[in-house]
């Protein structure tokens, strides 16, 4: 008897004791019934575990049956969520190892030692291998996720990164649905003072609506010659990757800052439902001033406060153009000194800076983190020429992601000795789940300044 079997007649025997209790509860009193219902719970608990173990089994065997069929039949399709050891290294530890693209188009022209390792590099991805793969099917291109070292390398250190994206609360997107939808309260329930003994409470009905996403896709493609493809000396993997992670890094980043919500793109912050707005209007806007209303400073206060009082939590970042941080670096007092300094405080600063870094986190105002993004737009408001300033809770932003594919393309590009390798990703994103999370300073104040 395997383990599934096993696992499968404990089950048997829990669902019967189950509905013999479910049977005496039936006939039992009130209060008898209501002593037994822990129990039950508990036996409901056990079913769902013991179902929960059967699944799990059941796609073990799955997996086993499978991969042992692709040993002897070449093209079967496999699936695989186990891990491995990784077969594609990166070429400065292995300059003369495989290379992952060469592999994609090699496994289509019956090279079964090819289309092995791409099927181990799945596995070590944890990943499933889609329908279609490992097949010579002219024109079926298999679809990969690339080496796990590839995407951290590049998606880190892309220009200009993904800084916004990856502060936000991230989420794999599920398969097979076309909107990612999340339930929101609009009215809450409310409690009163009983003003006499024996009269009715307060009673307001709960009201809920729900807040949705699209499903947007990017993509990019790259056309290699296949002299390259076969004599390149080394894989060039870094290459092509590179310049569709990089890209797609920025991309996305500029879909969770400005994405307008039409036209297939995701809906931002800036265009977030409910999303608080502080006005920064002067025409003499300065990092401080005794003129409030000339004060970024103060603007930024008020973009925090805000936050506390409709969010009623505190926000986790303050994220802006690094032009509007070089601003700030270079204001000073009336004694000429600089009012954000280098790991460190002085009696007089707004700040602390690390020093030296073009994006990503930059120092403190406020007591909060500020980041530094190169997406933030720098050509808004009526002269288009404003920038903005973010202050948010980024865990209460929902971003969902699929992993980066990558697929082969050969038949179209015959005539011309190419293959086409595209790379393609999906996603969705909530910006405003709680809209009090996110507050945008905007306004004449943050004009381009002249540095």
């Amino acid at each position: 008897m395997t383990i599934l079997d096993e696992v499968k007649a404990s089950r048997r025997k829990a669902k019967a004791a189950l509905e013999a209790l479910s049977l005496r509860m039936t006939v039992s009193t009130a209060s008898e019934a209501r002593s037994l219902q822990p129990r039950f719970d508990a036996g409901v608990a056990e079913l769902q575990t013991f179902d929960d173990r059967i699944e799990e089994l059941h796609e073990v065997e799955l997996r086993e049956a499978a991969a042992a069929h692709a040993r002897i039949e070449p093209g079967h399709q496999a699936r695989f969520t186990t891990n491995d050891a990784d077969v594609y290294h990166d070429p400065h530890a292995d300059p003369h190892g495989p290379s992952f693209f060469r592999d994609m188009r090699n496994s289509r022209l019956g090279d079964w030692a090819a289309a092995e390792r791409l099927q181990r590099n799945q596995a070590a991805r944890g990943m499933e291998t889609r329908a279609g793969d490992m097949t010579t099917v002219a024109g079926a291109g298999g679809q990969f996720a690339p080496p796990l070292w590839l995407v951290q390398e590049f998606v880190q250190l892309a220009r200009p990164g993904r800084i916004t994206a990856d502060l936000v609360h991230k989420e794999v997107l599920p398969g097979g649905v076309a909107s990612i939808n999340l339930p929101k309260v609009s009215g809450g329930a409310t409690t009163a003072v009983q003003a006499l003994q024996n009269t009715a409470v307060s009673d307001t009905a709960m009201t809920t609506t729900s807040v949705s996403s699209g499903i947007t896709t990017i993509a990019g493609k790259q056309i290699v010659s296949l002299q390259l493809l076969a004599q390149s000396g080394i894989p060039f993997d870094r290459v092509i990757l590179g310049d569709l992670a990089a890209d797609y890094a920025k991309q996305i980043d500029l879909q969770v800052i400005s994405g307008s919500g039409a036209a297939g793109q995701l809906r931002g912050l800036l265009n977030g439902a409910g999303v608080g707005a502080t006005t920064f209007t002067s025409a003499t806007p300065a990092v401080t001033s005794t003129t409030a209303a000339n004060s970024f400073y103060n603007k930024l206060v008020s973009s925090v406060n805000s936050v506390y009082t409709a969010r009623f939590q505190a926000p986790t970042a303050i994220i802006m153009h690094p032009v509007r941080w070089s601003w700030i670096l270079e204001a000073i007092d009336t004694a000429t000194r600089p009012l954000v300094v280098p790991d460190g405080s002085v009696f007089n600063s707004i700040g602390t800076a690390t020093g030296g870094v073009a994006q990503g986190n930059v120092g403190t105002i406020l007591g909060l983190p500020v980041y530094l993004d190169p997406n933030i737009p720098v050509n808004l408001g009526a002269g288009v020429n404003e920038d903005r300033v973010f202050v948010l809770k980024a865990d209460d932003v929902y971003l969902y992601e699929s992993e980066l594919q990558m697929e082969s393309f050969e038949a179209t590009y015959a005539d011309q000795a190419s293959c086409l390798f595209r790379a393609l990703a999906y996603s969705a994103l909530i910006p405003d789940r709680f809209g009090a999370s996110v507050n945008v300073v905007a306004g004449t104040g943050l004009v381009a300044p002249v540095l």
